[in-house]
């Protein structure tokens, strides 16, 4: 009877070392999914730098330390 338990148990732990592994692969795989994702729809096109860029060194700009004082400013305008 013992010897039926030690061998279910054997199996189990083949089992799971088997599914830790096919886990870990499967991260692998999410991760590098998210990193291709990322670099094709994440990334900015070279014609929107150059336009924010240029918006940047055009432009001025009002610099806010924090929501209240943009908000005071909105109230002003």
């Amino acid at each position: 009877m013992i010897e039926v338990e030690e061998s279910a148990i054997a199996a189990i732990r083949s089992d799971f070392q088997a599914l830790r592994e096919k886990v870990d692969r499967m991260e692998s795989m999410m991760e590098s999914m998210i990193e291709i994702y990322t670099d094709t729809f994440c990334t900015a096109k070279e014609e929107c730098l150059k336009e924010l860029e240029r918006i940047e060194s055009e432009e001025e700009f009002i610099e806010f330390s924090d929501y209240e004082d943009l908000r005071k400013s909105i109230e002003e305008s």
